[in-house]
């Protein structure tokens, strides 16, 4: 089934470039709103900035997807649900919106008679007990400074790297709606306020046993949602709470720890470590950094936090005066071999 991606940010290239995530779903065009700079062209996929540019008789379905921290007004959903519609095309929903704007693309395509697919999954709590449970799987735990600090990313490639080598590979991702890409979803009752921090934390415990369970994998890999600590005084974000949730919930065997881009002294990976070690009791095995750093003006000032974007050649040129165990985009599967020789060296995993 080909898909017109909408809407189409930098957030969801990984799944395009790494990833043969999307089960029965070929992605054939994307869709960007006017502003969003996103580049024309990914590969051999079109990114068109205006619906009216859509080749509709190529494409079987529209995929309304997440978009991140980028706002964008229901409105204008609606308003390419109804093009996709009157064209005689599937839509799928597998973004988080509000019940109206839900209700709305239901009506939109009753009235036009197309199928309409929610692929979004709601995962309630279910504590049976208030016990920890012990993961006998090894555990890579992803997690990182922010946003924008390419988590997905190394998330993505570990998964399809890992299976292509014959591995069973359990992911649940840090962000919702992931089911679509081969991926379990941060689970929704991690974001609502119906439980304290306790529950929450050994729900997700129970969540990671329950799926090792069903799936018996042979690894399993953790995304983090958000950063390990607020980022500046007027950006605390959450405060690092994910983090320190799911650090409670789960023992990692391997912790990545990604980074925004940046010419940084040797000291600060051995602060970063301590943090991790005094803070979450977990030892960092390997730093990765990103393609992307804050814009420094954005950080004292309200509103949303800007980026700036580098290239691997911008990225990597600091890397001569790094630890050996830091890694960027291009070196993504040296870093997969190197996770591989640490679960090794621990006894708890056996190389196929």
């Amino acid at each position: 089934m080909r898909a017109l991606i909408y809407p189409y940010s930098k957030e969801f290239e990984p799944f395009i470039k790494y990833g043969k995530c999307i089960d029965s779903i070929e992605v054939f065009e994307t869709l960007s709103p006017v502003g969003w700079g996103v580049q024309d062209k990914l590969g051999e996929i079109l990114n068109k900035n205006s619906v009216t540019e859509v080749n509709w008789y190529n494409i079987d379905a529209l995929l309304l997807i997440d978009s991140g921290a980028i706002n964008l007004n229901n409105l204008e959903i609606l308003d390419v649900v109804t093009y996709a519609a009157k064209n005689g095309k599937k839509v799928i929903v597998n973004r988080n919106i509000d019940d109206d704007t839900f209700l709305g693309i239901t009506e939109i395509c009753g009235k036009e008679q197309v199928e309409l697919i929610d692929m979004r999954k709601y995962i309630k709590e279910e504590m049976n007990d208030k016990r920890i449970k012990k993961i006998a799987t090894p555990i890579i735990l992803v997690a990182g400074m922010g946003e924008k600090c390419d988590k997905l990313s190394v998330q993505v490639f570990l998964q399809s790297y890992y299976k292509d080598l014959g591995y069973k590979v359990c992911v649940v991702s840090s962000r919702t709606n992931s089911e679509l890409y081969g991926m379990h979803s941060f689970p929704s009752f991690m974001f609502g306020n119906t439980l304290d921090e306790t529950s929450k934390i050994i729900n997700f415990n129970h969540y990671i046993k329950m799926l090792e369970e069903i799936e018996n994998p042979d690894i399993i890999i953790i995304g983090v949602p958000g950063e390990v600590m607020p980022v500046s005084d007027k950006h605390s974000e959450h405060f690092g709470i994910f983090a320190f949730e799911v650090f409670n919930a789960i023992k990692c065997d391997v912790l990545l720890f990604c980074m925004h881009n940046n010419n940084y002294f040797r000291e600060y990976f051995e602060e970063v470590k301590k943090l991790c070690e005094y803070r979450f009791h977990s030892k960092v095995d390997a730093f990765v950094i990103a393609n992307h750093a804050y814009d420094c003006f954005s950080l004292e000032t309200e509103g949303n936090l800007k980026y700036l974007s580098f290239s691997n050649e911008e990225v990597e040129k600091h890397f001569s005066q790094y630890p050996e165990n830091v890694y960027g985009s291009s070196t993504y599967e040296k870093l997969a071999e190197y996770v591989l020789d640490i679960l090794a060296e621990y006894g708890e995993y056996q190389i196929m």
